[in-house]
């Protein structure tokens, strides 16, 4: 077994025994005492089928608006770039990521570059810049959320708790001034920055400081892909749009199980607690994100532990679900497999970083 097949598989350990032990805690609650099946498949089975629809809708949106966005960023590398390639790369890297867990990560970049014909590098940079839209986003939602959210927690820790987390949104918007700030300075200063980098983390084994090496230059190549004013503007709209829509599909999946106290702003807030879940993620299980959902609902909402559970549940089918059933008729229109999409992923990183 390869070194990287080991921290993969602690890792999963790891997250395992730890959501197992959260989930233990959950149970041994007096809510969870009382917890009940049969009513869980009743109320999955009695949700409100429009809304129901509009999740699953919202969804497949959501991978549209990413690829739209990876096509702006595309921009500069390749033009007029398939919108189908990037939307289908988006549908089989999730499915992967649903699959085999993290390590599906890869599969988007490397479907792409395959697809398009344009360096993995390029779109390991795309992805990398990708992952700095959607952090900024959600911290500034979520700072957003705290500020314009208008409820009162039933009990005095609750309301420590609530003035506790204002106090970090707003450590959160200005870490993140202070993150904008740096990526402008990055992309001005690229190249001597790597280089004075690799000079300060001289000490750090070879292999460590390629590897650094590489997501150094891969990030600059990422930042880099912004030239212009439209690719910009179009990018931060875009996701923008991307997280309204990624917690409409919240919204709805809460109303549809009888959740209507819950507002879009809630559901916001909730969407950034599962976000942080996302941490912790078992293949074909996910874990993390629907734990973060449930004890959102409970712990700020004081919605009962039943009901948080058909919630939690109901979002893992509508994510997971309909993004699978697309991407098996994707790869079966295909002739591949999401193993040779592993594997193409495990072929493009190791071709990488030979190059290096």
């Amino acid at each position: 077994m390869t070194k990287g097949s080991q921290r993969r598989w602690l890792g999963l350990a790891a997250s395992a025994v730890f959501l197992a032990l959260l989930l233990l805690h959950l149970r041994q609650n007096e809510e969870w005492q009382s917890f009940s099946w049969d009513r869980l498949g009743e109320s999955l089975l009695h949700a409100r089928p429009g809304l129901l629809l509009a999740a699953v809708a919202s969804t497949y949106v959501s991978y549209l608006l990413r690829a739209c966005r990876w096509q702006f960023f595309l921009d500069p590398i390749k033009k007029h770039s398939s919108l189908w390639v990037l939307f289908a790369g988006q549908i089989l890297g999730f499915s992967s990521i649903y699959l085999i867990g993290r390590p599906g990560e890869l599969v988007r970049p490397a479907y792409i570059a395959r697809k398009e014909r344009v360096p993995f590098t390029s779109m390991l940079a795309v992805w990398l810049l990708e992952r700095v839209y959607d952090s900024l986003a959600m911290v500034l939602l979520f700072s957003a959320t705290l500020h314009l959210l208008r409820f009162a927690p039933a009990t005095h820790h609750g309301r420590r708790l609530l003035a506790h987390w204002q106090q970090g949104g707003n450590a959160a918007l200005l870490l993140t001034l202070v993150i904008i700030t740096c990526l402008v300075i990055f992309r001005l200063r690229a190249e001597q920055l790597t280089a004075a980098a690799g000079r300060a983390l001289a000490f750090l084994p070879a292999s460590w400081r390629r590897g650094l090496r590489q997501l150094a230059r891969s990030f600059a190549e990422g930042l880099n892909v912004i030239q212009n004013w439209r690719d910009l503007t179009a990018s931060i709209v875009l996701t923008a749009l991307l997280w309204v829509v990624n917690t409409s599909f919240l919204w709805f999946t809460f109303h549809s199980v009888g959740l209507g106290s819950m507002s879009w702003m809630a559901s916001a807030l909730v969407l950034f607690c599962a976000a942080l879940g996302l941490l912790i993620q078992l293949p074909g299980v996910g874990g993390g994100y629907q734990v973060g959902v449930i004890l959102a609902l409970t712990r700020i909402f004081r919605v009962s532990g039943q009901q948080a559970t058909e919630a939690a549940i109901l979002v893992w089918i509508l994510l997971v679900i309909p993004c699978l059933a697309l991407g098996l008729i994707i790869v079966i229109q295909e002739g591949s497999s999401f193993r040779r999409l592993g594997g193409l992923a495990r072929e493009a990183q190791e071709a990488a970083l030979q190059r290096q």
